[in-house]
């Protein structure tokens, strides 16, 4: 069953995966019966089924939102913000809360809302059930945002405890993958493999090879007749940048000094370098 937010990309997605299992034998492999998508998207659906049909979680989104639940779920919520828990205030409003929620119940019959209430996600730091993404955090692997639950997200703002650049998403954890180094390998490897499969299967003549690839180099370096070592950068993200992300930026080349440049009354890095390469071939 493929779903997205307003039905148009899974449409598309639907349509690929059909043709890839006509197509493919390894795609044949997997067994897939039949490609079924959610018509209108996860919007469609949360209209209606307000509150939450069979829906579990919340649906991620790219926009300011990134995610959002059923509308009931949602009036829940911000009734929650408003009168605050019962652990919070002293009172009984977050019983009232409660209550409310364990008494709504879809009007089909098919459940109540607890289920859509569901925290499917969890702090990429501590591990603990989180469903919202602050702080405008990435993962500093493969760049998608980070879930980092208030507590962590405070100590790490106040410098109480801040997080390294270990704290990764799931996926990057789960199939060990450390740098974006190791990912754009990783993703190349896969590439010249599918390549090779597809030139095997169709033969060297009819053959098309694709079109550029993003991470590869498509300019000559710069001529450097007077064989420069030392060089300035500048335009970097003052907050972000350390070494082993400016050493990732210029793999494959060695570095042998970076000089920070800082401000002269604060002390504070503001986003620019002198570096020493090794030679004149990496500068």
């Amino acid at each position: 069953l493929m779903y997205c937010t307003g039905g148009v990309r899974c449409e598309r997605a639907s349509a690929l995966l059909k043709q890839k299992i006509d197509k493919e034998a390894d795609t044949k492999e997997l067994g897939i019966k039949g490609v079924y998508q959610l018509q209108g998207g996860v919007d469609k659906y949360f209209k209606q089924f307000p509150t939450g049909g069979l829906w579990k979680g919340k649906n991620y989104t790219f926009d300011k939102r990134f995610a959002h639940a059923p509308p009931a779920v949602e009036a829940l919520e911000r009734k929650k913000k408003v009168l605050g828990d019962k652990d919070d205030s002293g009172d009984d409003s977050g019983m009232l809360a409660s209550s409310e929620t364990a008494s709504l119940t879809t009007q089909d019959g098919a459940g109540p809302a607890n289920a859509a209430e569901e925290i499917m996600g969890k702090c990429e730091a501590c591990h603990k059930p989180w469903d919202m993404y602050r702080g405008k955090r990435r993962c500093p692997t493969c760049g998608v945002p980070s879930l980092i639950c208030r507590d962590c997200f405070e100590a790490d703002r106040d410098g109480r405890k801040k997080l390294g650049r270990d704290i990764r998403c799931d996926l990057c954890v789960a199939e060990k993958v450390t740098n974006k180094r190791e990912l754009r390998e990783r993703e190349e490897r896969e590439m010249k493999e599918y390549e090779r499969g597809l030139r095997c299967k169709l033969g060297q003549d009819q053959y098309d090879p694709p079109v550029q690839r993003k991470h590869a180099i498509t300019r000559k370096p710069k001529p450097n007749p007077e064989r420069t070592t030392r060089l300035f950068l500048k335009n970097m993200c003052s907050k972000q940048m350390d070494e082993g992300k400016l050493l990732e930026v210029l793999h494959p080349a060695k570095v042998t000094h970076i000089q920070w440049l800082t401000d002269r009354h604060t002390g504070k890095f503001y986003g620019s370098a002198f570096i020493e390469v090794k030679t004149a071939e990496d500068a």
